[in-house]
C-alpha cells in the first residue's frame, strides 16, 4: 500500500507519522521550500488534538511537544472595549488527563518541526492535478515534474485546497465578511505590563459592538527556553478597512492594525505597535458549507481542505483529530482500503462540520 500525503502543516504529518509507524509506505508533499518558517504562532489543542498526537506519534516525540509547550492558563475569557470581563469559560485541570486528554497550548512553528522529525518530506513541490487509474488507484502531478501513483491521495493542503477544488468542485468555502491581521509581540518586561491580565492567563476577546474585536494570549514555554510572546489578532468587517490589505507591506498592515483598534485602551494599539514587523501578516476568515458524502474514492481529505472554520481555537485539533481518525481505520482494515476511507469520511464529516457550526457561534 502507498498513499500519497499533499501538505506537510500540522495533519499532514501527523498522518505520515503514523502510517510509518503501522509500516505503510508514505509519501509527504510541501509546496514550501525546505527551511521556510510557514506562518503560525500560539495555538490551543483541545484534548481529542491530544489524543491524536499521542495516537500517531512515538512517545519520546510526544513527550517533546509536552515539553515545549506553553504555560497553561486557567481559560477564555471575553472582554468588552474597557477590558471588563463580560464573560469567561474556565477550564481546570483533569484528574484523568492520561485517559481523556489534556488541552494544550503549542506554538505552531514548534509543534509541526517536532511532527516533521523523521519524515521525509518532497519540498518545493505544488499539487497540480490528478487522474484516476483504470486499476482504482490515482497518479498525481506536480509542478515540479514529479508523477507519483498511490492507493490514496489525502489533501491536507488547507482551505484553498486545489485537490478539493478538482475532487468536489461543489464545495464551498465562503467568506464571512471579516478580515484580521495578526503577529506576534515579545513578551518582555514592558510588553508584560501593557498586555491584559486575561491575554497573560489563558486565551482572551475583547469584542467591540460592531463587529471589530481582538484576540489576545500568551505564549510562555513550559521549559523556559523559548522566546516567550504574545499572539495578537485584530479583525474586523472588511467595509470598514479603508484599503486592499493584500496590497500592502507589513509595515502597513501593522499601521492598519493599530489605527482599527484606536478609540480602544492605548494599551491595546501599543501591543500591535511593538510587534516585530516580520511576524505581520494578513488574511480573511472564511468557512465551508456543509457537504453531503459523496462516493468514497482514493482521494480523501483532512483540516481545513473539507471543513475550513473561523479561527475559535478549534480548528488544529480537529485536523489532527482527522489524521489520527483516518491512521486509525487504514490500520484496522488494510485489506480493504476503500471501507476504511469511507467509514473515516462519514464520521469525519459528522464531527468536523459539527465543529464548523459550532466555531460559527462561538467569539462574537
Amino acid at each position: 500500500m502507498n498513499i500519497v500525503i499533499v501538505g506537510a502543516g500540522l495533519a499532514g504529518p501527523l498522518l505520515a507519522q503514523g502510517l510509518c509507524r503501522a509500516g505503510i509506505t508514505v509519501e509527504l508533499y510541501e509546496r514550501e521550500a525546505a527551511g521556510h518558517h510557514s506562518q503560525g504562532y500560539r495555538i490551543h489543542l483541545d484534548p481529542e488534538g491530544d489524543l491524536a498526537l499521542r495516537a500517531c506519534l512515538p512517545p519520546d516525540r510526544y513527550e517533546q511537544i509536552v515539553a515545549t509547550a506553553g504555560k497553561r492558563g486557567t481559560g477564555v475569557r471575553f472582554l468588552d472595549p474597557q477590558l471588563h470581563v463580560v464573560r469567561e469559560i474556565l477550564v481546570p485541570p483533569s484528574a484523568d488527563e492520561d485517559v481523556h486528554g489534556r488541552h494544550l497550548t503549542v506554538d505552531r512553528l514548534t509543534l509541526r518541526k517536532i511532527l516533521l522529525t523523521g519524515i521525509d518530506v518532497h519540498h518545493g513541490a505544488s499539487f497540480q492535478r490528478f487522474e484516476l487509474l483504470d486499476d482504482g488507484r490515482v497518479r498525481t502531478y506536480f509542478d515540479d515534474g514529479t508523477v507519483t501513483d498511490a492507493d490514496l491521495l489525502v489533501a491536507a493542503d488547507g482551505t484553498h485546497s486545489r485537490i478539493r477544488s478538482q475532487w468536489l468542485p461543489d464545495a464551498e468555502v465562503i467568506e464571512t465578511g471579516q478580515s484580521e491581521i495578526y503577529g506576534k509581540t515579545a513578551l518582555i518586561d514592558d510588553i508584560r505590563a501593557l498586555t491584559p491580565e486575561a491575554a497573560l492567563d489563558g486565551f482572551s476577546v475583547v469584542s467591540g459592538t460592531d463587529g471589530r474585536f481582538m484576540s489576545l494570549a500568551a505564549h510562555e514555554f513550559v521549559s523556559g527556553d523559548g522566546d516567550d510572546y504574545v499572539m495578537w489578532v485584530v479583525v474586523a468587517p472588511t467595509a470598514l478597512i479603508p484599503a486592499d490589505l493584500s496590497a500592502m507591506d507589513k509595515q502597513q498592515l501593522q499601521k492598519i492594525a493599530t489605527e482599527l483598534i484606536a478609540d480602544w485602551p492605548d494599551n491595546l494599539a501599543a501591543l500591535v505597535r511593538h510587534a516585530d514587523p516580520e511576524s505581520v501578516h494578513n488574511t480573511t476568515i472564511r468557512t465551508a458549507k456543509p457537504l453531503r458524502h459523496w462516493e468514497t474514492g482514493p482521494v480523501t481529505l483532512m483540516g481545513d481542505a473539507i471543513h475550513t472554520m473561523i479561527p475559535a481555537g478549534s480548528s488544529a485539533a480537529t485536523a489532527l483529530r482527522d489524521a489520527a481518525l483516518l491512521c486509525r481505520r487504514i490500520t484496522e482494515r488494510p485489506d480493504s482500503l476503500r471501507d476504511a476511507v469511507h467509514t473515516y469520511e462519514t464520521e469525519m464529516l459528522d464531527y468536523g462540520f459539527a465543529m464548523v457550526e459550532r466555531s460559527l457561534h462561538s467569539v462574537t
